[in-house]
């Protein structure tokens, strides 16, 4: 390693964005900086290089930060992006949280050549070059590569946080709790931050970004194109409504799952009355239930989830553990360990790819759990059918029938399963530590109708939850996040 030059600048934030150039005027293989502010706040970092792409993008809370942008993809950082160091003026951006704090900030950086890193590293992948549209186009990353070739029920996390944002593990520590809790698959969900190289691994990791604003977050899940998040965006980004409706139609057309995080979990629950509810495929029922104020909004969510579907929205349902702790650590004085996988989504999915299982998640074929392990069989005229499904009726049928049997296993503690038909409970079945529960239906053919369950202990904790089978149609009445809300006043008062 030789370092060519070493340089520090000064600035002070002022408003809600500050930019500072700076000059790379010498040949060199890589950049290292270090940044720090006076301030502990919520800061996001943007470093462009001359040809306006963006190469480092990060966040900075309380400590001070350190970033590698290089040529050599084994060394850049996780946050950054791989490729020549361009002679040029450069441009530091940096975001505020807080309009109007005022704080100073130190930025040092080296140029050099050679090896900037002489320590052996686990290897990684690396996802993006700059020859992408703005240097965060993901175009490495292989969505189909397959890491199992079984058609089964897989399990995995669809939210969490590692210290490339605001979490306290490492990537390399989150795939390690990842595979202690036994997961498949594992999907990266920084705070505006789209990874662009991860470790390489026998677990399946799919790229992802919570789009996260003042007034709401969202996840989405296998994107692999940056969106512009950011305020100074003309509609206003995600800080307005036109932006966020924007940001919305931009992850689903590239390809992302667009989840609703912990939309009822004050102060972070889904603030933006406009959002259509045709543009909202997938919504995060179940967030860390280890956070107490969780356990209040996880049962307003699945009220207000009821109301969706008998509207006629099949809007699907997936778990998130939104990871930030080191597994030690709790929210609670001695309370349980918020960790990874807590609670795992299951996607049933034809073989284990990026791609298979986000359409088993678009098709519904998902459920959540703390700890039971189910197959539900829903069999209509000797056909199978997954959750999720729609089931096909003959139009010359007054009615018909259909059973639902569950098969349950790894129950730990006295619980039971309810059936939920339209919103309403029908039935209640108490478990042992394994078995199966079948039970039968009659739905009229012309009408249109639900069912799902959840597991509960005896004191009526949520254990897991389904998605709905369904059959029929019916013409929508509720068009906007706020039409939600309004109908759901009375369930959330």
């Amino acid at each position: 390693m030789e370092t060519i030059t070493s340089r520090k600048f000064e600035g002070v934030v002022t408003s809600i964005e500050t930019q500072v150039s700076f000059v790379v005027d010498g040949d060199c293989d890589w950049i290292r900086f270090k940044l720090a502010f006076q301030a502990k706040g919520w800061y996001q970092i943007f470093i462009i290089d001359p040809e306006q792409k963006i190469r480092l993008q990060a966040i900075y809370i309380q400590e001070p930060k350190e970033w590698i942008v290089s040529n050599n993809n084994e060394e850049t950082s996780f946050s950054t992006v791989p490729g020549e160091v361009k002679k040029g003026t450069w441009l530091l951006q940096i975001l505020s949280a807080v309009p109007h704090l005022e704080s100073a900030f130190v930025m040092e950086y080296q140029l050099g050549s050679g090896q900037v890193l002489q320590d052996s590293h686990k290897r990684t992948t690396t996802w993006t070059e700059t020859n992408g549209e703005n240097g965060l186009c993901l175009h490495l990353f292989n969505g189909d590569r397959i890491y199992n070739k079984d058609s089964k029920w897989y399990k995995g996390d669809f939210h969490t946080h590692t210290n490339e944002s605001d979490g306290k593990l490492t990537p390399a520590e989150g795939m390690n709790q990842a595979r202690k809790m036994g997961l498949d698959f594992f999907t990266i969900t920084d705070h505006n931050i789209l990874p662009t190289k991860w470790i390489e691994d026998e677990l399946l990791t799919i790229p992802g970004m919570e789009i996260t604003s003042s007034k709401g977050h969202f996840n989405a899940i296998g994107l692999t194109n940056w969106v512009d998040w950011r305020p100074a965006a003309s509609d206003g980004g995600m800080e307005t409504e036109e932006g966020m409706n924007r940001l919305i139609q931009e992850c689903r057309s590239a390809g992302a799952i667009v989840s609703i995080n912990h939309p009822m979990l004050k102060p972070w629950e889904w603030q933006f009355k406009e959002t259509r509810l045709k543009d909202i495929g997938i919504i995060e029922l179940w967030n860390d239930p280890t956070f107490k104020d969780n356990v209040k909004a996880t049962e307003e969510i699945l009220g207000l989830w009821s109301l969706l579907w008998n509207d006629g929205h099949q809007i699907y349902g997936i778990g998130g553990s939104d990871s930030h702790l080191l597994p030690t650590e709790s929210y609670e004085e001695n309370g349980p360990p918020s960790v990874i996988g807590d609670p795992a989504t299951y996607v049933f999915a034809d073989g284990l790819t990026a791609q298979s299982i986000i359409r088993g998640v678009e098709k519904g074929h998902v459920y959540l759990s703390r700890g039971p392990i189910l197959n539900c069989l829903v069999t209509k005229d000797d056909q199978v059918y997954q959750l999720g499904d729609r089931l096909q009726v003959e139009t010359d049928e007054a009615d018909f029938d259909f059973q639902f049997t569950v098969e349950y296993s790894s129950i730990t503690e006295p619980s039971f399963i309810t059936w939920i038909e339209n919103g309403e409970i029908i039935d209640q079945y108490e478990l042992n530590e394994n078995g199966e529960c079948p039970r039968a239906f009659t739905w009229k053919t012309h009408e249109y109708n639900w069912v799902r369950i959840e597991v509960r202990s005896r004191n009526n904790v949520l254990l897991a939850c389904t998605n709905p089978v369904y059959a029929g149609e019916t013409n929508t009445t509720l068009e906007t996040w706020e039409d939600l809300l309004i109908a759901g006043k009375d369930h959330l008062s």
